[in-house]
């Protein structure tokens, strides 16, 4: 789809800090944390990835810095890419106008960037630009599983090409599916890829995995997700190898 255009948009509706130090324990011993050292030939998509990571961000035997979105959008949009960040908390989003000082071509909004997505991403496409948006909101409020979709329906409707990307944590199956259910009766087509490497009966008040929303996604996206799945699900998973990967997809009615 990005082909058919000039160049690209990207935008990014909770940009978070741009980095993050990561401390001796954490989740991210269960995640990038068992990716750090992957051998040579587990996927290109992968391999891709974790030197993305090694390179943007800091360590040797294991990650002590991990780059935020941006940075590795930058990465692989290139320097001629537009970056529209908005990031709600004051202080993250003063470290992150820090972090991105020197980018001519990256925005930086202090501000809510969900609220703004629909503007964002109409104003970019009309702009001649293929437009790519990061939803990865915390989900803090259990109104955010509503807020959520529905701006994301608003965003994908008021646009003709843009691709989005929704991230979710799953701790249960409750509110993904209803979410999904909200999705598919605003007439928004997609696909879910849901990975979990906890079982939900072993649900220990953290994450047992989490899953993405495609709206729109290029070409081939879907299918380097589901080939990368098996390899991070067995790599990162906690109870005796045991991983599940969901993949569903709908058109609109």
């Amino acid at each position: 789809m990005a082909e058919a255009f000039a160049r690209v948009a990207y935008v990014d509706t909770h940009a978070g800090e741009g980095a993050y130090e990561l401390a001796a324990t954490g989740e991210w011993t269960e995640g990038i944390g068992r990716l750090w050292r992957l051998p040579p030939g587990s996927g290109d998509a992968l391999t891709r990835y974790v030197a993305l990571c090694r390179r943007l961000g800091a360590g040797t035997l294991r990650p002590e810095r991990y780059p935020g979105s941006p940075g590795l959008a930058r990465a692989v949009l290139g320097a001629d890419a537009a970056l529209a960040l908005w990031e709600r908390d004051p202080t993250a989003c003063e470290r992150l106008r820090t972090h991105a000082a020197d980018e001519r071509a990256t925005r930086v909004t202090c501000a809510d960037g969900l609220a703004a997505l629909v503007d964002a991403v109409v104003a970019a496409e009309r702009g001649g630009a293929h437009v790519v948006a990061l939803v990865d909101p915390p989900w803090a409020q259990k109104s955010d599983w509503t807020t959520v979709p529905d701006a994301l329906a608003r965003a994908a409707r008021a646009t003709a090409h843009a691709s989005f990307l929704l991230w979710y944590p799953v701790k249960s199956l409750t509110r993904p599916n209803a979410m999904i259910a909200r999705l598919a009766a605003d007439g928004v087509p997609g696909t879910v890829a849901e990975l979990l490497t906890t079982p939900l009966e072993h649900q220990r008040r953290r994450l047992n995995g989490s899953g993405v929303v495609l709206v729109r996604p290029p070409a081939g996206v879907v299918e380097t997700l589901a080939a990368a799945a098996p390899v991070v699900g067995r790599t990162c998973a906690t109870q005796d190898g045991w991983w599940s990967l969901r993949m569903q997809s709908w058109t609109r009615d």
